[in-house]
């Protein structure tokens, strides 16, 4: 296939360190990129009440006598 040759030619290169490297910066560009667009939409769980599934409810200190029980 022309994809291989082509990828064999890189193989050879003597600036394939630098190659992976921008590969590298690429990626983790792109990545930041889609962080900070979930976030700018509000989808990440930044705040505490973001968990509230999570947490247990308060158990109660206190019952009052009287009345009925529903």
């Amino acid at each position: 296939c022309c994809c291989v040759a082509a990828f064999k030619l890189l193989e050879s290169s003597s600036q394939q360190w630098l190659q992976g490297l921008v590969y590298l910066i690429g990626n983790l560009l792109g990545s930041a990129l889609a962080i900070y667009k979930c976030q700018s939409m509000g989808l990440l769980p930044t705040h505490s009440s973001d968990w509230l599934a999570f947490i247990e409810p308060p158990q109660r200190l206190e019952i009052m006598g009287g009345g009925m029980v529903m």
